[in-house]
């Protein structure tokens, strides 16, 4: 298994030697995640889009975790309001539920033991890392400004430095409080069979129909948030089917659908899959220049077409048919970058994220992204840091991603996972808002079309374009190509020559992890991400 932070890292690989499922670990992991990365992820504010393998059906299914705009918001309160911090940027979190029917279909421990390396952690403490000390500092005035905050990351008037221990005892508590209403629940059920099921029903209501709903949409009411009870009371997460491509040679890449944006990368590696890479590097530029440009019309269908399924139907079939792959394939100039706006391909009318991946013994294998968006707001005494997703949506009436009372927000979040011939291959995925889906293809394309190991593709230089509406308000389009520093200095001069406009060092280029799987199940590479000092994998027995 492999996560960005080494605590977290371990908590699973003790999950699963105490005999736990991938699903369990995957919990375990997300919480202590919680804990030591408070700013990216949160099993309990956040939302969540992962993939789970079931190792004796051969079945993936895709976890939708990601709940709504809440019933009080309208386009006319949130408008003027959509560039502010604050409670009115909270979708509903989803992410505990979705947790939660992971572990009632997949589960095999209780889930006191898999929450207590979390609970743990957060009540005797952990060190700050380099990591954590930047994003402290991007946020040091929310910080400042909230009294919850300023308890768990000032220190004498200072923010914690790399180091430095800190603890945080009210999400212990809520932890606790879930365990606890898991163990009621699973000994009112007797000595039966549905004990476990009883047991995660209760941290369900627990949850969402009991206390830490009715503590989120006090703070909500009190700060000009959209949460009711009610929005609370009728959520249930999703398992739904995912979607897929087929590249080659048996290899199918699956992805999770709309409102996920993860049909982006399967559009753009539809695109690419013509190409013949053999004998190729992901450091030429002819390789480079085919698969932004492919990127670039993924993306700008996302704009037109992806948002809530169930209010604007997503022409998922279409969008990713091999015959629409060609159309825009033809599209694609060798000597030219496209800039923004490019127009969408049918004809029709229309980070602050963290990413890991488990497998187990038995076969199971999990693919998970799971994020808060970027805001730094704890909920009252909950410890709960809650999300920002309403900054995700449009204020623009004739949007399909516009916000609207009980509508699901265009999720960036899009792990991916590849199979070959119906066993996982690859998981991966990348953080990072909009660069996703593309650094995720990148890394795809270093190991199945260039054969690099997991590692070398992790640690490849990643390039980022922002032709198209970034996610984020107030949605920019900026036409800009960022590449990190170690980005061939001949490469950039000759992506220069074909028209991108070439920022270096400069972008959003998020983390990866990635776990490549042998054809018998077992575990042959790992890749960390290098640029994260915490990250941290591990092949346990």
């Amino acid at each position: 298994m492999v996560s960005s932070n080494f605590q977290a890292t371990d908590a699973g690989a003790a999950i699963l030697t105490a005999g736990g499922s991938a699903a369990d670990a995957a919990v375990a992991v997300a919480s202590v995640l919680t804990v030591v990365e408070p700013y990216y992820s949160s099993v309990l504010g956040g939302d969540t889009w992962a993939l789970y393998y079931d190792g004796g059906t051969r079945d993936v299914t895709s976890l939708n975790a990601v709940g709504p705009v809440g019933s009080k918001a309208t386009l006319e309160d949130y408008t003027p309001r959509a560039g502010e911090y604050g409670m009115h940027q909270a979708i509903l979190p989803g992410a505990w539920d979705g947790w939660m029917l992971w572990l009632r279909d997949h589960g095999e421990l209780p889930l006191r033991q898999v929450l207590a390396p979390a609970i743990d952690i957060a009540r005797a403490g952990y060190p700050v890392s380099s990591e954590m000390t930047f994003w402290l500092t991007q946020q040091e005035q929310d910080i400042r400004n909230s009294p919850q905050l300023s308890e768990l990351y000032l220190r004498n008037g200072a923010l914690v430095a790399t180091g430095q221990a800190v603890t945080q005892p009210d999400l212990a508590a809520t932890l606790e409080a879930l365990a606890t209403a898991y163990d009621d629940g699973a000994a009112a059920a007797g000595e039966t069979t549905a004990r476990h099921a009883a047991g995660i029903q209760a941290a369900r209501d627990y949850f969402y129909r009991g206390p830490l709903a009715e503590a989120i949409v006090q703070y909500s009411d009190q700060f000009g948030g959209y949460l009711t009870l009610e929005d609370f009371a009728r959520y249930e997460a999703e398992l739904v089917a995912p979607i897929s491509i087929d590249w080659a040679d048996g290899i199918r890449v699956l992805q999770n659908p709309p409102n996920s944006q993860g049909i982006a990368m399967l559009q753009a590696l539809n695109i690419l899959k013509a190409e013949d890479w053999s004998g190729r590097s992901p450091a030429e530029p002819d390789v480079i220049h085919r698969q932004i440009e492919a990127v670039k019309l993924a993306f700008a269908d996302r704009f037109a077409y992806v948002g809530d399924p169930d209010r604007t139907p997503v022409p998922v079939e279409e969008l990713l048919s091999d015959d629409y792959a060609a159309q825009l394939r033809g599209r694609i100039d060798m000597g030219s970058a496209a800039e923004w706006p490019i127009e969408a391909g049918l004809d029709r009318q229309s980070s602050d994220t963290t990413t890991f991946h488990v497998t187990d013994s038995e076969g199971n294998a999990a693919a998970v992204t799971t994020s808060l968006g970027g805001q730094f707001l704890v909920v009252g005494d909950t410890g709960i840091h809650i999300n920002e997703r309403m900054k995700f949506m449009s204020v623009d009436p004739g949007n399909v991603n516009v916000v609207a009372p009980g509508a699901t927000v265009r999720h960036t979040s899009n792990p991916y996972m590849v199979l070959r011939n119906g066993r996982p291959y690859l998981l991966g995925g990348n953080t990072g808002v909009d660069t996703q889906p593309q650094a995720q293809l990148q890394q795809f394309m270093s190991v199945v079309a260039f054969g690099l190991e997991p590692q070398e593709a992790v640690a490849q230089p990643r390039f980022v374009s922002t032709a198209f509406p970034a996610s984020i308000f107030p949605h920019p389009a900026d036409n800009i190509l960022h590449v990190e520093t170690s980005f061939p200095p001949a490469g950039i001069a000759d992506l220069r020559a074909r028209g991108h406009n070439i920022a270096v060092g400069v972008g959003i280029f998020g983390t990866a992890n990635m776990i490549e799987l042998s054809e018998d199940g077992t575990v042959a590479q790992i890749g960390a991400e290098p640029r994260n000092q915490t990250a941290s994998g591990v092949v346990v027995p």
